[in-house]
């Protein structure tokens, strides 16, 4: 049905506006036949097995595999040299789908994604309650958690299936459905979460939560939870992490003096990967078409990468900038604690970005909304945009970006 009567959403064309489908008479070709080989030689086997032919088994059913493995090898090239994803809308499901991956799973993660993405997402948050089972009635939770809204359920499990422990559960609040994946266990964050981020660091302000975080680990593994003295060193550690403490645990703490918090200064994009993960959390693709009387058309097209951080994270930005090579920093009069970093130049995209983002892969639903600025990109590089046909192609795209996109 779409592809006979395609909707504005996909371009009112088929395939969707922006996809480039495979040449059919290549290498889908190619696997055709191999495929139906195959069958040829299978059934080879077969009547060879009802006449008693024993060569004739062995050779129809090793010709059989060796043809599985040389399609199965040219359908994964298929996959990989496509422009277009199973999420990308009605073309990508109908492809895939028809082609035979019922699932697309991230088949790996870098772990310096894992870091760049909880460098934006993630939080190490020491809890503190009230238990009446044990001695001094305060129970210590420590908890590294992520939270995204429900649309990225299937990153969160991901993501989960890295680390190879933790929890997911939704949570309702305000209308809103987010997914939580969180860590808990004191084992678990011992032996493995304090370990990940201590040899793939974070780069953020966070670090400084992580390393206090640490701390109370330690001293929960010394059992220091279980006595006054250490309870009080906890509470202090917690006083200078994230927001501090709260108005319920200052007034039970009440001389409760903060430690000093660490000063992050080593801020070394180490691997491309951080970056990329750090985008998918932080990042935003964003195309502007607006009223423009010295343009032809009447209208200009504008495009923008940024990056906002809390302006405590300024020199990561600048860092940032150098490491791509291209942008600006600026501060939004309006957020004055906000620090953006941000590409406009067309130029500065087609060569610096976009191959940056084609090599190192986003992973979240923001590659779609990059898949989409791609488009815009390069039909602005092919002046489409100078004409009614491809500012109108151009506002369709951008009405199923970002906050326009619709998730399943």
């Amino acid at each position: 049905m779409s592809a006979l009567s395609p909707t504005v959403e996909l371009g009112a064309q088929w395939p969707p506006l922006g996809v480039n489908a495979i040449n059919p008479f290549e290498l889908p070709l190619l696997n055709t036949v191999i495929l139906l080989s195959s069958g040829i030689t299978v059934t080879y086997a077969h009547h060879s097995l009802i006449q008693g032919n024993r060569a004739g088994v062995i050779y129809g059913l090793i010709a059989t595999i060796l043809l599985a493995v040389v399609f199965t090898i040219f359908q994964g090239v298929e996959y990989s040299v496509s422009s277009f994803t199973l999420s990308d809308g009605a073309f990508g499901s109908c492809f895939y789908f028809g082609t035979g991956l019922i699932l697309a799973p991230i088949k790996y993660i870098n772990p310096y994604w894992i870091t760049g993405f909880s460098d934006a997402e993630s939080s190490f948050v020491v809890k503190v309650g009230n238990d009446t089972t044990r001695k001094i009635s305060v129970r210590i939770i420590p908890v590294f958690s992520i939270e995204l809204p429900k649309k990225d359920l299937l990153l969160i499990k991901e993501i989960q299936s890295f680390f190879g422990l933790g929890r997911i559960r939704i949570r309702q609040r305000a209308g809103k459905s987010t997914v939580i994946y969180s860590v808990q266990s004191l084992k678990n964050l011992t032996e493995i979460i304090i370990p990940h981020f201590k040899q793939y660091s974070l780069l953020t302000q966070k670090q400084a939560d992580f390393i206090l975080f640490s701390k109370v680990i330690d001293l929960m593994n010394q059992k220091k939870h279980l006595e006054l003295d250490g309870i009080n060193q906890i509470i202090s550690i917690r006083a200078s992490m994230n927001k501090g403490l709260t108005p319920a645990l200052k007034t039970v703490f009440p001389n409760i003096i903060p430690v000093q918090r660490p000063q992050i200064t080593d801020q070394t994009i180490k691997d491309p990967h951080w970056l990329s993960g750090f985008v998918d959390g932080e990042g935003c693709f964003y195309v502007k078409v607006y009223k423009s009387a010295s343009h032809i058309t009447g209208f200009g097209v504008l495009l923008a990468f940024s990056i906002s951080q809390h302006s405590r994270d300024s020199s990561l930005l600048n860092i940032i900038k150098d490491y791509l090579g291209c942008g600006v920093i600026e501060n939004v009069s309006t957020r004055p604690d906000i620090t953006n970093f941000v590409t406009y130049g067309i130029n500065d995209l087609l060569n610096k970005i976009i191959p940056f983002f084609n090599q190192n892969r986003l992973l979240g639903k923001k590659l779609l909304d990059y898949q989409d600025f791609s488009r815009v990109a390069f039909l602005m590089k092919d002046k489409a945009h100078l004409t009614e046909k491809g500012v109108n192609k151009i506002r369709i795209i951008k009405m199923q970006m970002n906050t326009g996109r619709k998730f399943q």
